[in-house]
Parts: C-alpha cells; sequence; structure tokens
C-alpha cells in the first residue's frame, strides 16, 4: 500500500469538492450579484464542463507522459488560480472574470478527476480497492456537506461568496505544499500505453454512458436542490440549504459505510440496486415530500465507488485508459446536462427542468444492463476487453 500515493488522491478531491460545491450554496448570491439569468448564470457550470471535456478527450496524450502525482499538482494550481479568480469575480462585479474562473475550473475539476482515481489504483493493493474507492467519494460527500457550512461561518463573520472561494483557493495551494514528498511513478513504455489503450468502442461507449449518467444525474440534483426548492416550493433560502446538507451527509454516510465494510454483492448488482432506490425516493420526493429528494444522497452514494471498482475488475491492466475515456463521457453528460437544465429551466421552469435526474439515473441503469449484456456474450466467446 502506497499511502502517499492514497493521501494525494484523498486531499486533492478534498481541495476540489469544496470548490466544486461551492457554486451550489453561492448560485442564487452570484446571480443576484451579478444581474445575472438562470440560462445566463447557469455557464458557471457547463463552460466548466466543456472545457473538461477537451481535457478528457487529449488525457491519453498528457496523462503517461506527465503521469498522476505531476498532473494532479497542476490540476490543484488550476483550481486554486479558479478560486483567486472567482473571489475578484466578486469584487470587480465582472462576469468575465466568472466565465474565466469557470475555464480554470473546468481544466483543473478534468484532471484531478481522472488522476484521483489513476492514484488510487495504483496505491491500493486488491483487497483494499473497493474499500479505498468507497473512502475517496466519502471525501466528496463530506467536504460537499461542509461547504455550506463554511460559507454560513463566512457570513456571520460578515464575509460573503467572495470569501468562500479564496478560502477555498487557497486550499487547493496548501494541499501541493502537505504533499510535496509524494514521488512520481516510473513513465510506462510506449509499446505498453498503445497496448492498454486497445478497448473496442462499442464496451468505452456504453461503459461511458452508464457513469456520465449516473454523475450527471447526482450533480444536477446537488447543483440545483436549493434553486428547485426556493423556485418551486416556497422555501426559504437557509431551509433549501438545510435539504443540502442532508443530501450530503445521506451522501457521505453511505460512501463511508462503504468505506469500513465490505459487502458480498457483486458490483454490478450494486449499482442496479442503487439507481432503482434512487428512481423510488427521488418520485417520493417529487411528489409527495422533499425530504426525499435529500435521501437520494444516501441511495446514490455507493453507485460511483462501486462502478470504479467495477472498471477496474473488468478491464485490469486497461484501467487507466478506460478512466479518461469515462472521464471523457462525464465530461458530455454533465455538459449537455447543465445546458439542458438551462434551457428547460427557463422555458419551463424548475419543477420540469429537475426530471432530468431521474432520466439521466434511467439511462445509467439500461447502460449498464447492455454493458453485462456485451459482457457476457465476450465471456462466452472466450474474448477478453
Amino acid at each position: 500500500m502506497n499511502w502517499r500515493l492514497i493521501s494525494l488522491a484523498y486531499l486533492s478531491l478534498f481541495a476540489l469538492s469544496l470548490l466544486d460545491n461551492g457554486r451550489s450554496p453561492t448560485y442564487n448570491a452570484i446571480l443576484k450579484d451579478l444581474s445575472l439569468g438562470p440560462a445566463k448564470g447557469s455557464y458557471i457550470f457547463s463552460i466548466a464542463s466543456f472545457i473538461s471535456l477537451i481535457v478528457n478527450l487529449t488525457a491519453i496524450k498528457w496523462l503517461p507522459k506527465l503521469g498522476p502525482v505531476v498532473s494532479t499538482r497542476i490540476a490543484l494550481s488550476l483550481m486554486g488560480v479558479s478560486g483567486l479568480s472567482m473571489y475578484f469575480t466578486g469584487v470587480w462585479v465582472s462576469y468575465t472574470f466568472l466565465i474565466i474562473s469557470s475555464i480554470f475550473l473546468g481544466l483543473g475539476l478534468a484532471i484531478c478527476t481522472i488522476t484521483m482515481n489513476v492514484l488510487v489504483i495504483n496505491g491500493a493493493t486488491l483487497s483494499a480497492r473497493k474499500r479505498l474507492f468507497s473512502g475517496l467519494h466519502a471525501i466528496y460527500g463530506f467536504s460537499s456537506l461542509l461547504a455550506p457550512f463554511i460559507l454560513s461561518f463566512l457570513i456571520k463573520l460578515g464575509g460573503d461568496w467572495k470569501g468562500y472561494f479564496l478560502l477555498s483557493g487557497l486550499i487547493a495551494f496548501f494541499v501541493i505544499i502537505l504533499t510535496s514528498k509524494t514521488k512520481t511513478l516510473p513513465p510506462k513504455s510506449e509499446e505498453e500505453v498503445k497496448s492498454n489503450q486497445d478497448v473496442a468502442l462499442k464496451y468505452r461507449v456504453v461503459f461511458g454512458l452508464q457513469l456520465g449518467s449516473y454523475v450527471a444525474s447526482e450533480i444536477a440534483l446537488s447543483t440545483r436542490l436549493p434553486y428547485y426548492l426556493n423556485h418551486t416550493q416556497g422555501i426559504d433560502e437557509v431551509s433549501a440549504g438545510y435539504y443540502l446538507s442532508l443530501f450530503f451527509l445521506a451522501l457521505c454516510a453511505g460512501r463511508l459505510l462503504f468505506s469500513l465494510k465490505n459487502f458480498n454483492f457483486k458490483n454490478e448488482h450494486l449499482i442496479a440496486f442503487s439507481h432503482i432506490t434512487t428512481l423510488i425516493s427521488f418520485f417520493l420526493g417529487y411528489f409527495i415530500h422533499p425530504l426525499f429528494l435529500s435521501l437520494c444522497g444516501l441511495t446514490m452514494s455507493y453507485a460511483f465507488p462501486m462502478a470504479m471498482d467495477y472498471l477496474v475488475e473488468v478491464f485490469q491492466r486497461k484501467s487507466d485508459y478506460m478512466i479518461t475515456s469515462v472521464m471523457t463521457w462525464i465530461g458530455v453528460m454533465l455538459a449537455l446536462m447543465h445546458f439542458l437544465f438551462g434551457q428547460i429551466n427557463e422555458v419551463f421552469g424548475a419543477k420540469i427542468a429537475l426530471l432530468i435526474c431521474p432520466a439521466l439515473t434511467i439511462t445509467s441503469l439500461m447502460s449498464l444492463v447492455i454493458f453485462n449484456l456485451q459482457k457476457r456474450k465476450l465471456n462466452e466467446s472466450s474474448g477478453h476487453f
């Protein structure tokens, strides 16, 4: 077990999620201070997603050359600059700086979401890998839960969303200093890299669509939940923030549970169960009480770490390449989701726009079924990925 690599992965994700999840509780305040509508304001999310897509598409070139350690440090630097840029966005009330910040954040997020998973793969033993993946993404839930509390604390001290992003940016730079002794990994040969990138397009598309749709559904709900509750249910911003905090608390608790206990079920069965229970919880929240929307955090919590472990289990030495492919699809789905949500919200309102979440969950579930049929057919023909 290489704990330096694991620590770099965990701490970089902590810094990432503070910046990433700071956009949701500050979204309304940013729109208000910059006098933006929801469609134009959605570029906070969509531009970062489009930039992430470009990074993901080129990952097969830069990741083998730079390696995950150096790449993570670059990502942290970009995220730090993004946080500082968001601070000056508010100070100068500049929409231009908001776009610049979104570009830097998109670059940093894209690189880090690839490298943190590669760091866990390289640093974890086989027996601990599933729990370490769950622990890694529990960090996301924890810092997502922490984000609105940090914002509230800063507001009580007389600050606002500008101070939040300044602090988050400085934390990203601090992580670089804290993990400076982590050694880089030896580069792979050109022949090995080429061999590990030999995965048929049909498998990459279906597996990528499965993870991409799931991540887009989770991000759609977590980033728009306060806005939805405020504009359709008449719930004040403070109370809506509590619902969001409960979502992240449930998300963190579920992933923490899976990091501490190893459940003896197949990864694909756990992923399917997560999607089915998420659909049930979502519609209970949509039609009966919004508390169930927050509880979607629990039903969603273990889907992504189980999917990452499933990826390594199925593709083995080709996992690094498959992660870059999957992150490309996640970028596509996130960009599409943010764009569609903004447009549907503008025309039909937030209540209709939120239905993107279950639509994406169903897409992910169907993609999982298709991939498993592909895998079974390949196994029967004695083939391999």
